[in-house]
C-alpha cells in the first residue's frame, strides 16, 4: 500500500502523461498523516469511553459501601492513652558514716555518692536530718558520747524512701551545725556537735531580803487652803514680747549604705582549692592559716588531708606527729597519720600510732577495722581476729569484715571457720568483682561452696 501511494505521488509530482498514468487509472494517493491522525482520536475516544465506564462503575460501588455501611451498626474502640514510663531516678546511697570525736566535741561525716536535699528539724533537745530519696547500705549506725555530764546519742537509719539522723543531746540544747561539701568525684555531710559550748549564765535571783523598809504612810490630814484663794488680784502688766522664732533644723544627709561583694573567708578559699584539685594551692593556704591560728584543730585536719591528698607522704610525716602530740585525743589526726605511714611501707610505726589513745569501737569503728587491717600486715593474725570479731559483733553485715576475718583465721589454721565467714563475705554487697571472686574461690577450696 505505501509503495503504490509513493508511486502515485510521484506521478502527481512529475506531472506524467497520461500513457504512464493508465495502469493506475481510477486509484488516488492516500493522505497517511490524516489516516494516522483519525486511527489515533479513534482509540483516544474508545479508552475515554472505557474510562468513564470503570468511573461510573467505581461511583456506584462505593455508594453501595457507604450505605451497607451506615446500616451496620457502629462499633466504636477506645484505646486508653498509654503513660510513657518515666525513668525512676535510683536513691542516694550513703557509703560510710563515719563518726569522730576530739576535744571539741562529735563530728559525724556521711559520705554519699552524690549530692542530696535534706530538711532539718529542731525539737527541744534534739536534731533531726532528713536526706530525701537516700538509702543506707546495710543496718542502722548508732553512738553515743559523754563528757563533763553531757551526753549526745546519734542514730543513722532508712526511713521509708529517705534516711534520718537523729542526734539528742542530755544536759543542755545541741549547738549543731551542718554542711554539704563536694569530695572529688563523692559529696560529704558534715555534722558538727560541740561540747564545750559556754552555758549561758542565769541572772541571780533578787535577794528580797536587803530592800529598805517599806516607809509607813502619813495619816491623811486636811491640807490648808491656798495663798492665792485669799491673796488679791495681780496688777496688770504689759505684755511680754514673743519669743524668737526657732530656727529651723538643717536636715540630716541620708547615711551612706555600701553593700559589697561576699569574700570567703581563707579556711573557705582552701577547701574549694582542694576540692577543685589545686593541692599546692590549698596546701599554701592552710599554711598561712596555720601560722595564724595555732594549734586549731580544723585548720590541722584540713592541712593534713590536704598533704594526703596531694600524696606529700614525707612532708605529712615530719610535720603530723608535733601536731598530734599537741592533740593526742584527736582520732582523725591519728588516722591520717597511720595511713601515711601504711603508704610508706611503715606498717609496726602505723599499728603503734593506731593503738595510742584509740577512741571507743562503737564510735568509731573505721578506725578500729584500719588497726585490724594493719594487724595483718604485721603478721599478728590473732589480734586481728579479735578486733574483726568485735567489729561484726557491733555490724555483722559488713563484708569487708567478714572478709578480714576469713582471711585472719585461715592463717591461724581454722578452716572450717574461715569458710564459713567467707560464705557470710559473699553475702554482703560491698565487694567489687575482683574480690568477691578472690572470696569464692577460698570459700570453694576450703569446702564452703
Amino acid at each position: 500500500m505505501s509503495l503504490v501511494n509513493d508511486m502515485l505521488r510521484d506521478l502527481e509530482t512529475r506531472r506524467a502523461a497520461p500513457s504512464e498514468r493508465l495502469q493506475l487509472d481510477g486509484l488516488y494517493a492516500v493522505d497517511e498523516t490524516a489516516v494516522t491522525r483519525r486511527d489515533r482520536y479513534e482509540r483516544l475516544r474508545r479508552s475515554v469511553v472505557v474510562l468513564a465506564v470503570v468511573a461510573v462503575l467505581a461511583v456506584l460501588l462505593g455508594l453501595l459501601v457507604d450505605r451497607l455501611l451506615s446500616a451496620a451498626p457502629e462499633v466504636s474502640t477506645v484505646t486508653p492513652p498509654v503513660a510513657p514510663a518515666s525513668a525512676v531516678p535510683s536513691p542516694v546511697q550513703i557509703l560510710d558514716v563515719l563518726p569522730q570525736h576530739d576535744g571539741r566535741g562529735l563530728v559525724l561525716q556521711l559520705l554519699l555518692d552524690r549530692s542530696v536535699a535534706y530538711q532539718r528539724n529542731e525539737e527541744s533537745g534534739a536534731v533531726s536530718l532528713r536526706l530525701k530519696d537516700t538509702q543506707l547500705a546495710g543496718e542502722l549506725q548508732q553512738g553515743r558520747l559523754q563528757r563533763d555530764g553531757r551526753s549526745i546519742s546519734w542514730r543513722v537509719e532508712n526511713s521509708g524512701t529517705d534516711v534520718q539522723v537523729l542526734l539528742v543531746g542530755l544536759g543542755n540544747s545541741l549547738a549543731v551545725s551542718d554542711r554539704l561539701e563536694a569530695a572529688g568525684d563523692r559529696w560529704m555531710l558534715w555534722i558538727d556537735v560541740p561540747l564545750n559550748t559556754p552555758v549561758e549564765a542565769i541572772d541571780a535571783p533578787l535577794a528580797l531580803d536587803n530592800l529598805p523598809p517599806a516607809e509607813a504612810e502619813n495619816a491623811h490630814s486636811e491640807a490648808p487652803l491656798p495663798a492665792w484663794v485669799s491673796a488679791p488680784l495681780p496688777t496688770p502688766v504689759a505684755a511680754s514680747p514673743p519669743p524668737p522664732a526657732v530656727q529651723p533644723i538643717a536636715p540630716v544627709a541620708a547615711p551612706q549604705v555600701k553593700i559589697a561583694a561576699y569574700q570567703p573567708d581563707t579556711l573557705t578559699l582552701a577547701r574549694q582549692a582542694l576540692q577543685a584539685g589545686d593541692h599546692p594551692r590549698a596546701i599554701s593556704l592552710l599554711e598561712t592559716l596555720q601560722n595564724t591560728r595555732g594549734h586549731d584543730p580544723q585548720v590541722l585536719r584540713w592541712l593534713a588531708r590536704a598533704y594526703l591528698a596531694a600524696d606529700d607522704q614525707q612532708r605529712l610525716l615530719d610535720w603530723l606527729p608535733a601536731q598530734l602530740a599537741q592533740l593526742p585525743d584527736d582520732s582523725e589526726l591519728r588516722l591520717i597519720l597511720a595511713r601515711a605511714q601504711l603508704q610508706a611501707g611503715d606498717t609496726r610505726r602505723a599499728v603503734a600510732t593506731l593503738e595510742q589513745n584509740p577512741p571507743r569501737l562503737e564510735q568509731e569503728p573505721t578506725y578500729f577495722a584500719l588497726l585490724a587491717a594493719s594487724y595483718q600486715q604485721t603478721d599478728q593474725w590473732q589480734n586481728s581476729a579479735d578486733l574483726y570479731r568485735r567489729l561484726l559483733a557491733l555490724r555483722p553485715s559488713q563484708s569487708t569484715w567478714q572478709l578480714g576475718l576469713a582471711i585472719a583465721l585461715e592463717q591461724l589454721d581454722q578452716p572450717a571457720e574461715a569458710g564459713r565467714h567467707y560464705r557470710l563475705a559473699l553475702l554482703g554487697t560491698d565487694l567489687d568483682d575482683s574480690t568477691r571472686r578472690f572470696v569464692s574461690e577460698r570459700a570453694k577450696a576450703l569446702g564452703g561452696l
